[in-house]
């Protein structure tokens, strides 16, 4: 596996998940993606758009880094996405930035990201 560009969650807060960790809680699979990478890129950019309050932050050739504001506090959780071409994966880190658990808030924005993005 390539390097991904982001690090594990924080081991003592329940408020992100990402395809590198280990422990249950904070583990979710990355996405198989077949392809170019600038096809995955697009397929991307295509889901985001279908979320509200999401702004890109950076994005590098396989890299995109999303912020989401929550509606009525305004908080910020960060969602990276790292496109592995060596192993066909698209990896994922979902966390908020304040707090200690998000009610599974992380795990359920990257799980409807999955979704939308295999049916797009």
């Amino acid at each position: 596996m390539e390097s991904v560009p982001f690090t594990h969650c924080p081991t003592n807060k329940k408020n992100c998940v990402s395809t590198i960790d280990l422990t249950s809680y904070h583990r979710i699979e990355p996405l198989p993606v077949s392809g170019e990478v600038a096809d995955a890129k697009a397929r991307i950019h295509q889901t985001l758009k279908q979320f509200d309050h999401v702004e890109i932050k950076e994005e590098g050739t396989h890299y995109v880094h999303a912020v989401f504001t929550s509606k009525w506090m305004k908080f910020k959780d960060d969602l990276e996405l790292y496109i592995d071409e060596s192993t066909h994966l698209l990896h994922f880190k979902s966390g908020s930035r304040l707090g200690y658990y998000d009610f599974k808030v992380n795990r359920k924005r990257v799980e409807r990201f999955k979704s939308l993005f295999n049916n797009g």
